[in-house]
């Protein structure tokens, strides 16, 4: 026994964190909900405490066994990034998305443009441009505007937003990887090519597989299925198309993203499936992502004091670089306050922004330093940008509920 669990790195070393990031992942939810905040920002800042930064008691952030289950928490939640992209109603508002498109590109081009003239890099160019879906759907629901016209375009918003950052970050990630060599990046650029390709081909042959064969993509998402089918083929197509990405010579997180999006466009209605997923992933895997973030964050009183400025400054330009393109919501005659509070949901990435500093350290493209600023960043952006929304968005007409049209009748 203590051969294999050497072999995964589960030792003697790896007891106190794991205890620790699993009482974690237990406490933060409700510690977040009690001071409002995100939890995946709880989570980041648990971590920091328990860290080498805090009080330094997690041990070594690089012990294998931690690290493999931090990675695994990285998979699933891209996957779940995928698997949460509504292809039914993209298709139902295909020509409304040409403005989504327009803008997210627009805010790219503003922000790695920013970033390259205040010498923070193409990375943190990527991060602050970064755009997410989640944060913004879990206001949009809690101010019951999803079915509204508004919440409408503030998700499709988000969603070609985050498409857009998964792509850039691919092309970004070939190039970094190429180092310079024009033949390497171009080979790059094919075996991405070919992934996404044969990606797509596979989505429309399990779509026509499922038109004729419903009962067993039925069986796929039911609630009661004690052989739990679903998940299993869940776990096989992330595991699968991991694997395709590291054949192909491409980062692992793609090919996580890619097979969240593929079962989300062969599935459109994916009933419990998503739920059963995003339970498993949201309630351990994930949440040990974000601590094992926390615990590996360098931050000091000294680097915050150091950085404060350029923490604000990019603070400031994330909100600008979402800002400056909302104002072409002006053509679909959205108020002024409706789009301050969209551009400022949009500004707020903060579980992307992660994931791109994450991958810019481990590519040797950013600092250590430069991470942790543009992490900061995000977390007070995570906070501030959405208080700000909810204000701007309290006067906005709530449809009425069923009760309520009930009683009306």
């Amino acid at each position: 026994m203590s051969g294999g669990a050497e072999i995964v790195g589960l030792n003697a070393a790896s007891a106190l964190p794991l205890v620790l990031m699993t009482l974690g992942a237990i406490a933060m939810p409700p510690v977040a909900k009690r001071i409002a905040i995100p939890v995946a920002v709880a989570e980041i800042v648990y971590g920091f405490a328990i860290g080498g930064s805090g009080f330094d008691v997690a041990g070594d952030p690089n012990n294998p066994f931690i690290r493999f289950l931090s990675d695994l928490g990285f998979a699933f939640f891209l996957f779940l990034a995928g698997l949460e992209i509504d292809f039914k109603g993209i298709e139902r508002r295909l020509g409304e998305l040409i403005l989504p498109f327009f803008s997210s590109s627009f805010a790219f081009v503003l922000s790695i443009s920013i970033s390259q003239l205040c010498g923070w890099g193409l990375w943190p160019g990527i991060a602050i441009g970064a755009t997410s879906v989640p944060l913004l759907l879990a206001v949009v629901r809690e101010m019951q505007l999803n079915t509204t016209n508004l919440g409408q375009t503030m998700i499709a918003f988000a969603a070609m937003g985050e498409l857009i950052t998964i792509l850039v970050l691919s092309l970004v990630e070939v190039q970094t990887v190429a180092d310079g060599d024009f033949s390497r990046m171009m080979f790059g650029m094919f075996l991405l090519f070919s992934l996404v390709v044969s990606s797509v081909v596979g989505a429309s042959l399990l779509r026509s597989l499922m038109w004729w064969y419903p009962q067993y993509f039925k069986q796929l998402t039911a609630h009661d299925d004690p052989t739990e089918i679903g998940i299993r083929v869940g776990f096989a197509m992330m595991f699968a198309f991991i694997g395709l990405s590291i054949l192909t010579h491409t980062e692992p997180f793609l090919g996580a993203f890619i097979a969240g999006a593929i079962l989300s466009f062969t599935i459109r209605n994916k009933g419990a499936l998503e739920h059963k997923l995003a339970s498993m992933a949201y309630g351990f895997f994930v949440p040990i992502f974000f601590i094992h973030v926390g615990i590996r964050l360098e931050i000091s009183f000294a680097m915050l004091s150091k950085n404060a400025t350029e923490i604000f400054l990019i603070l400031l330009v994330m909100l600008i670089v979402k800002l400056l393109p909302g104002l072409f919501l002006r053509l679909r005659k959205m108020a002024w306050p409706a789009i301050i509070a969209t551009s400022s949901l949009l500004a707020a990435p903060l579980t992307l922004v992660i994931a791109i500093m994450e991958l810019g350290f481990k590519n040797g493209a950013v600092t250590k330093e430069m991470s942790a600023t543009v992490i900061c960043a995000g977390i007070v952006a995570s906070l501030v940008f959405p208080s700000v929304a909810r204000k701007l968005l309290r006067n906005e007409p709530v449809p009425p509920s069923n009760e309520q049209e009930v009683a009306h009748h």
